[in-house]
């Protein structure tokens, strides 16, 4: 028996050559990855100044009746806000009726609290005079 010459010849990818892509799409996507990650945590982050600003509006807007904190704080839930509720807790500390501080807490139930930016107490702050910590937040 003679072995048919000139036939058909396979098509398709070789063993090494499926391998080399895989590998390439692996070191693209651990540089990916956490780029993304960055980006949604900075995004959230920026929606939560955002609603710091807008609480603060809206607690200046009674100032004249003595600073309605349930006017932005209802049941321990923020009625301004858009933040997703489990990425931040926001709290209003209040001191003497006059003054008062607005916090956001990144919860570590997210990757939100993974945030750079952020100081150890994981808390972006802003207070009735309009000062802010952490300032590389803002």
């Amino acid at each position: 028996m003679k072995c048919k010459q000139g036939g058909s010849r396979q098509r398709g990818l070789t063993l090494i050559e499926l391998l080399i892509t895989l590998a390439i799409l692996g070191i693209l996507t651990s540089v990916a990855y956490p780029n993304y990650t960055q980006q949604v945590r900075e995004s959230h982050r920026m929606i939560a100044l955002g609603d710091l600003l807008e609480m603060q509006l809206e607690l200046e807007r009674t100032y004249s009746s003595g600073y309605n904190f349930a006017s932005v704080i209802s049941g321990g839930s923020c009625t301004v806000c858009e933040s997703q509720v489990n990425r931040y807790q926001f709290e209003v500390v209040s001191s003497a009726g006059a003054a008062y501080t607005i916090k956001a807490i990144a919860q570590t139930t997210t990757t939100q609290s993974d945030d750079t930016c952020l100081g150890a107490d994981k808390t972006m702050s802003l207070t009735s005079n309009g000062d802010v910590t952490p300032l590389e937040c803002w």
